[in-house]
């Protein structure tokens, strides 16, 4: 950041697939928006597709994505009253129109998707749950469980999945998960009743037989056609949501009465404070799998990518 120049560096993506270290403009503040100097941002799948390709979220390069962060506020628009310089605060963006997102030192954003931080919560901790956290919240809000339910979740050792997990248990809905061996400690810690080998043969009934029941609830946080696999193994009348694609052969969902909800996170000021008061009930707590300095946004993507991790991956870009 260079205050007299009214400059600050960013990780900007100049073409599809490119990711490099710029010097970028500070905009001017709208009365709407706060500006606060970024200390960690959160790394999720969805950076890794904009980056690839970012016109289905209406992003013509350059840009810059990261939809999740903690800092301090730096400086505050004049229709602003409930935020103020210094104030430790963390952030979600909308995926969907961000142009300049916060791989960066700092970032400029509307005060509604803005909010003080959890004491409880470090910098790193809060730029890991913000987006993942509300896509969980947002996914069980739209499934509707109720308590005694079981739930089939496809890569509930991820960034979303370890934490739908925490909040499945809250309500007292279990979990079956087909995961790799190396994740299967780390999703009986969190809980998770359920759990088998995905390279198995038939993973999903396996499951299914563990848990006794057709499934009435699935989350699909991987894709690949994975929610039309679970499809025989729901009950009639099921609930299940994706965050990814709707591949494969969905014809079940006609014929036994299955409801499919596509989810896209919903940001905004609600949506902080109901992480924030799940936070200081003790319900919700990020894993961090991996933390890498801004510079090496590009490994973490790969590593993202890769879908190899347990919990979130998350940036330090410097600030406070």
């Amino acid at each position: 950041m260079d205050e007299r120049n009214g400059t600050y560096s960013a990780m900007v993506i100049r073409s599809p697939g490119e990711i490099e270290l710029a010097t970028l403009r500070r905009p001017a503040l709208a009365d709407d928006d706060v500006r606060v100097t970024v200390a960690a941002v959160g790394v999720n799948p969805v950076d890794a597709q904009n980056r690839a390709d970012g016109t289905w979220a209406g992003l013509d390069a350059s840009y810059v994505v990261g939809y999740e962060f903690a800092g301090r506020v730096l400086e505050v628009g004049g229709a602003v009253s409930d935020l103020q310089p210094g104030d430790d605060v963390w952030g979600v963006l909308p995926v969907r129109g961000t142009r300049w997102g916060a791989y960066a030192e700092e970032v400029a954003a509307d005060a509604r998707f803005v909010a003080c931080r959890p004491p409880t919560l470090s910098a790193l901790e809060a730029a890991a749950l913000p987006l993942a956290g509300g896509t969980a919240l947002q996914i069980l809000e739209r499934l509707e469980p109720r308590a005694g339910e079981w739930m089939l979740v496809h890569g509930a050792g991820g960034g979303v999945g370890h934490l739908l997990v925490q909040l499945a248990q809250d309500v007292g809905v279990h979990v079956a998960a087909p995961a790799s061996t190396a994740r299967h400690a780390f999703l009986e810690s969190l809980g998770v009743a359920v759990v088998v080998d995905r390279h198995q043969s038939e993973p999903l009934r396996a499951a299914r037989e563990r848990a006794g029941v057709d499934f009435p609830l699935v989350a699909d946080l991987v894709g690949g056609g994975l929610l039309a696999a679970s499809l025989p193994l729901m009950a009639e009348g099921g609930r299940a949501a994706a965050i990814v694609d709707l591949s494969g052969d969905l014809d079940e969902t006609l014929d036994r009465n299955i409801t499919v909800h596509g989810v896209l996170l919903r940001p905004g000021r609600e949506l902080l404070e109901s992480l924030r008061a799940l936070v200081e009930r003790g319900v919700l707590r990020p894993t961090i799998d991996e933390v890498l300095p801004l510079t090496e946004a590009a490994r973490a993507l790969r590593r993202v990518e890769s879908g190899s991790g347990q919990g979130k991956v998350v940036l330090t870009a410097g600030g406070s």
